[in-house]
């Protein structure tokens, strides 16, 4: 089970988020791709801090619109079990600007 949250800053479309598992818990940060040059390159880059406080890129954001019209991002996060597919969303728990993190199933075998 994994569990997280994204929020809004202030300033250069840039959020602080947390994911957090039985094994794992930290925060990231979720800036724009700067590098971003196609639609299907990332809209955002995810880092984190090692323990020696440096910053390493963890992951991958797209954002997106649900048919209903709701903003989400969709998110590639490359954790201590692999890859994460999961989405972020707004739903009734998330405050102005939050994000609830939520990993995707995987397909059945």
């Amino acid at each position: 089970m994994i569990d997280g949250k994204l929020t809004r800053m202030d300033a250069d479309d840039a959020f602080a988020g947390e994911i957090a598992s039985v094994a794992f818990d930290f925060p990231f940060t979720m800036v724009p791709n700067t590098h971003k040059r196609k639609d299907s390159h990332p809209d955002y880059v995810i880092e984190a801090l090692t323990p020696k406080n440096r910053a390493i890129r963890i992951g991958s954001a797209w954002a997106s619109q649900s048919r209903a019209g709701n903003d989400y991002f969709s998110l590639a996060l490359n954790l201590q079990q692999g890859v994460v597919r999961a989405n972020a969303v707004k739903d009734e728990e998330t405050g102005a600007g939050e994000y609830r993190i939520i990993p995707l199933m995987p397909a059945a075998a």
